[in-house]
């Protein structure tokens, strides 16, 4: 404003300068030479014009520049707001997927999720989630298209699987501006699959952006993991009490068929017995010595039965641990000397493959303890060719 008025001011000043010399000239002075007082006006009102409009300027120049600042600071505070907005927006859609995670009990559950996420970020009309598995990637979810069209969607993108070590997304683009993201699903130390997003007017992705859709791919991939995992774990339980149902009602056939049927025949014994106390006391005698022994036998039956049905300590004591505790005890069951070396066995055995060997052994020291006039027993395990290796003898 100062800079549009300082012609205007610096002219008033001027004129207001020359007439205020005039005026002093001929009251103080007296009549001069009309050159000299034409000098003298024209001098002073010049002087005083551009000492005005020096200042109007200067001042002017400094007004420009804070309106310039102020709008610098507007610009930057707008672009400030907008990232904030961004950041904001990016958080809440990690905290939905993290919420959404946490809600999925089941590996079907996280994998209906998994496409929904990318959509809330980008305008996507056809989805496709492909897990990895040994034969190669298998498509568990795709929205928007059928076969046929996905067939060609793919042929117009040439999109392929992408390689087992890639975790970076990669971009693909047509004349049309239409393009495809091909999103890796890895966890940090393997690609557990990929996602295929195919859109329509493809945005410039930002930094940020792509950095999202990493992270929300990365979570996915963890959650699919600890989904698996939580699922053989199940699994593994589910097969372990089965295993040991199995075992009780093995256990429950042999007192019925061993035990009970013996209890059983005696019991009738009994009644001859009575009637060979004043007819035949040296068959009773020889009935009687076959009986102790007989009942030797069967204690012996039903303190393996009692045995067998004792809970193994695994969670306090470990695999390793609970395996030599139970082989020790059993074998003092037993009467037996025995020599246990469970140092070869691994660190970390999967819940499978840690009930499997346990009931093997089992299965094993029963059959000894039937059938084998052990005194001594001798127990190992290791690995051998990427297996396990459970010597009993």
């Amino acid at each position: 404003m100062l800079r549009q008025l300082r012609w205007p001011l610096a002219g008033t000043i001027a004129i207001a300068f020359a007439l205020g010399q005039l005026l002093e000239t001929l009251l103080l002075t007296g009549a001069q030479s009309r050159s000299l007082l034409l000098l003298d006006v024209v001098g002073w009102g010049a002087l005083g014009g551009l000492a005005v409009w020096l200042s109007l300027t200067w001042v002017g120049r400094q007004e420009h520049r804070f309106q310039e600042s102020i709008t610098r600071s507007l610009h930057e505070q707008q672009a400030l707001n907008n990232r904030l907005q961004r950041a904001n927006k990016h958080l809440t859609l990690l905290s939905d997927v993290n919420r959404r995670i946490a809600d999925s009990a089941t590996l079907d559950e996280i994998l209906d999720g998994t496409l929904s996420f990318p959509a809330r970020l980008l305008d996507i009309h056809v989805g496709v989630l492909s897990l990895n598995d040994a034969a190669g990637p298998i498509e568990t979810r795709a929205h928007g298209a059928t076969v046929d069209e996905l067939t060609r969607l793919r042929e117009r993108f040439g999109v392929r699987a992408p390689q087992l070590d890639q975790r970076r997304l990669q971009v693909f683009q047509t004349d049309d501006l239409d393009g495809c993201i091909l999103l890796p699903i890895h966890d940090g130390q393997t690609q557990i699959g990929f996602a295929e997003l195919y859109l329509r007017n493809m945005p410039h992705l930002q930094p940020d952006e792509q950095a999202l859709l990493e992270t929300i791919a990365s979570e996915i991939a963890e959650a699919i993991v600890s989904a698996r995992r939580r699922s053989r774990e199940e699994r593994a339980i589910y097969e372990l009490e089965r295993a040991i149902a199995d075992e009780r009602a093995r256990i429950a056939r042999d007192i019925h068929d061993g035990i009970t049927q013996t209890l059983a025949f005696r019991r009738m014994r009994i009644d001859l017995w009575l009637d060979w106390l004043d007819t035949d006391r040296e068959q009773l005698r020889t009935e009687l010595i076959e009986s102790k022994q007989l009942l030797r036998e069967q204690i012996s039956e039903l303190r393996r039965a009692i045995f067998a049905l004792r809970p193994v300590q695994f969670d306090e004591l470990g695999f390793v641990g609970g395996l030599h505790r139970y082989v020790i005890e059993w074998a003092g069951q037993h009467g037996w000397t025995i020599d246990v070396d469970l140092a070869g066995a691994p660190s970390t055995l999967a819940p499978t493959i840690e009930a499997a060997t346990f009931r093997v052994l089992q299965e094993s020291l029963t059959n000894i303890a039937k059938h084998a006039q052990a005194t001594h027993v001798e127990v190992s395990i290791d690995q051998i060719d990427n297996g396990l290796r459970l010597v009993v003898r």
